[in-house]
């Protein structure tokens, strides 16, 4: 007549000491004040929490490891009220397919997004796709305020840190021409916060990453009624709700959380589009902050560094983003000594991606390549049956180099890929398993 139900939060923060674990639940006790201290709060929650919990006959712990994160565990029994069972937890379910629905669909509604940071441009276009809104796109404050003199829009949404005319700047000659344009502020230094930005003359701002939701609902309020139409599913395109078989390695990639990627690009195909446009800007957006850094332009290696942390937050790259927060930070206050100190492992961090990620290249080249013709196929592999067992290693990796010029089907792909793995280590007796299969 009763069950046992626990429940456990799990986070990747900074952690716990062993010796703090208790003081956890001592009201208004403050752990590693230097390291927490931009948190705010009264240091109740805990506390009152357990309390609770305890009136419940239940409890509440904290398992931590320090430097890595903490896990909070609720235990709680309950009574067993019917037999009838509620529901099927799965914990992930890929089954499922969800619709997203977006919060309007105004194909003749017009939005400029200005932002130096090509990714970010990408991503809002994407989290705007499902609206069929009319997404503009400007890369610096001269070239937003020459797209206004042409044009109208809705809604501009206007990145704050931009080299040359920042987003402050470039809003105040916007003011110039048009007093009540709705104009929003993109930033990822959300600290600064909605009074600072109205001050500025902005209509309010848009933290990063962005959010779908309030995103949609931001331009929703400033679009006239009659441009809103009635949403239909039918209208609306079908997510890909599970990771393409051919990019499952991205959850290998270290430093990579890719289910944070998906949560900030809005999707599965929109995090693919912005994690290949990180690769394929790598190098020049290394040259870019090594430049700044050489001819000690702080300014300038400061935007930087701030459109790299941005970008390395919406892909899921956790790490790298905080080495480029704290590279800003100390731009922000022209503390040179951090800079110097810390600017080549941030670089040396970044250059891994380039190998991290080198396998959207493969991928590349395997889409430009002929598919084999599938008698040509069956010669080669029925060559391999033979060759193997003589452990020809020559004929071998002759047969697999030539077929490694056309597009092979799968499994037949997959297979190539462990064969020559296996040739690495002249392992005979696999590559005799491995053929067996065929």
């Amino acid at each position: 007549d009763e069950c046992t139900l626990r429940i456990s939060v799990k986070d990747t923060g900074i952690g716990v000491k062993p010796e703090d674990i208790e003081k956890l639940f001592t009201a208004y006790e403050r752990l590693d004040e230097k390291r927490n201290s931009g948190i705010q709060g009264t240091g109740l929650g805990l506390d009152i929490s357990r309390r609770f919990a305890e009136l419940m006959n239940a409890s509440l712990t904290c398992e931590s490891e320090y430097g890595h994160g903490s896990e909070f565990i609720f235990v709680v029994t309950q009574k067993v009220c019917s037999k009838e069972t509620i529901g099927k937890f799965t914990e992930h379910d890929n089954d499922i397919k969800k619709r997203y629905l977006p919060e309007f669909i105004a194909p003749e509604a017009k939005v400029l997004v200005v932002d130096d940071n090509s990714m970010n441009q990408q991503v809002i276009k994407g989290l705007l796709k499902a609206t069929k809104t009319q997404v503009t796109l400007a890369s610096s404050g001269e070239e937003c305020l020459r797209l206004l003199k042409d044009n109208e829009y809705h809604v501009v949404l206007l990145d704050h840190m931009m080299p040359v005319m920042d987003g402050i700047q470039t809003l105040a000659q916007i003011r110039l021409e048009h007093k009540t344009l709705p104009v929003y502020a993109l930033t990822a230094n959300a600290a600064s916060g909605e009074d600072f930005y109205k001050s500025k003359g902005f209509d309010g701002y848009l933290p990063k990453p962005i959010d779908s939701k309030l995103l949609e609902l931001t331009i929703k309020k400033h679009l006239p009624e009659e441009l809103l139409q009635e949403i239909h599913m039918n209208d609306v395109p079908e997510e890909v709700d599970e990771m393409p078989g051919d990019k499952l390695w991205v959850y290998d990639v270290p430093g990579l959380s890719v289910p944070a990627g998906i949560e900030n690009t809005g999707g599965i195909s929109a995090f693919l589009y912005a994690l290949k446009l990180f690769y394929d800007t790598i190098d020049t957006n290394l040259k870019n902050i090594v430049d700044a850094y050489l001819n000690e332009d702080i300014k300038l290696y400061t935007i930087k560094v701030h459109a790299l942390k941005s970008s390395a937050r919406i892909i899921g790259a956790a790490d790298l983003s905080k080495m480029c927060e704290q590279l800003e930070n100390a731009g922000n206050k022209e503390d040179l000594a951090y800079i110097y100190d810390n600017h080549e492992p941030m670089i040396n961090e970044f250059k891994t991606y380039k190998e991290k990620l080198k396998k959207f290249e493969e991928a590349e080249d395997q889409n430009q390549k002929t598919e084999i013709d599938s008698e040509e196929l069956k010669s080669a592999i029925e060559a391999l049956k033979e060759v193997v067992p003589a452990m020809d290693f020559d004929a071998v990796e002759m047969i697999v180099n030539q077929l490694e010029e056309y597009k092979l089907p799968e499994p037949e792909a997959g297979y190539i890929k462990k064969l020559k793995e296996l040739m690495k280590t002249v392992d005979w007796d696999g590559m005799d398993e491995l053929i067996s299969k065929w």
